[in-house]
């Protein structure tokens, strides 16, 4: 088993550099990274980064795309989705990990079916840009978050599958986020994990108490033996990708809390 961290988190309080030096001296070799999208020269950057990745015996084994619901990136959207994809591609990653929630809930009538269809017609193209790359995309599970009072697709599991399939390509599957299915199915989560099966192909892994905060595994109430245990009935033979997203670490502390983010994991897998 190998295990990925999504880099980006740390360079909130350090150098890019730094970075790699640290979660490669804890024992990772997998990154979860995504290049500065909405800067003119990304694509300079990312380079500048994976040399330095490769410097520390890192790969990029997988992105996140830029999701909208909530307006963040307004019509730039879709220039970072493309990005996003090329710098995919460019970097030899797995996996384009995204959110399958987008709708346009300014002009549009929500429903499942529209929301289904919405989100087919937006990813389509990337995914056929995906199987001429050689990668695939892998859609996220969320959870119900009622932002202007409108449910959010793909946080039922039937959701995600019939967005999943509907693409009928083996180069689009789920990425299991772990603590956004805490909240969306609770202690069902063993028994989602075995419904999409072979699907599951890529993970963002982080623990909860019921709310969104990304906390290091066995810090919230995740029955990590329960999802282990699937996990290893699925045969899942993936990476193991912690996702942090909130807070910031202090430099200081940043060794002792890699390395401990790092063994965490590997419990999860080896000793659970």
């Amino acid at each position: 088993m190998e295990y990925g961290i999504n880099i980006n988190y740390f360079t909130k309080q350090t150098e890019m550099e730094n970075a790699a030096k640290l979660v490669s001296k804890a024992g990772f070799r997998m990154l979860d990274y995504t290049p500065p999208l909405l800067n003119d020269n990304w694509d300079f950057i990312m380079q500048e980064h994976l040399k330095i990745f490769n410097e520390y015996g890192l790969k990029v084994h997988q992105t996140h795309a830029p999701f909208n619901r909530y307006g963040n990136y307004g019509d730039r959207h879709k220039m970072c989705l493309d990005r996003c994809a090329e710098a995919t591609a460019i970097m030899g990653a797995e996996f384009m990990v995204t959110h399958g929630d987008e709708f346009d809930l300014d002009n549009l009538s929500f429903s499942q079916d529209a929301a289904l269809d919405y989100n087919h017609r937006l990813f389509l193209p990337y995914v056929e840009f995906a199987e001429k790359n050689g990668y695939k995309v892998a859609f996220e599970t969320v959870f119900e978050d009622n932002f202007r009072n409108t449910r959010r697709f793909t946080s039922q599991d039937d959701e995600l599958m019939k967005l999943i399939t509907s693409f009928e390509s083996s180069g689009v599957v789920c990425c299991w986020d772990f603590g956004h299915a805490n909240i969306s199915f609770g202690k069902d989560m063993p028994d989602a994990i075995k419904k999409f099966g072979s699907l599951i192909q890529c993970t963002h892994l982080h623990d909860n108490t019921g709310i969104d905060s990304h906390q290091p595994p066995m810090t919230g109430d995740i029955d990590w033996k329960a999802v282990m245990s699937s996990f290893r009935d699925i045969g899942y033979e993936g990476i193991l990708s912690i996702e942090y997203a909130h807070g910031s670490i202090p430099e200081q502390l940043m060794e002792r809390f890699t390395q401990y983010t790092f063994d965490s994991a590997k419990y999860l897998w080896n000793v659970i």
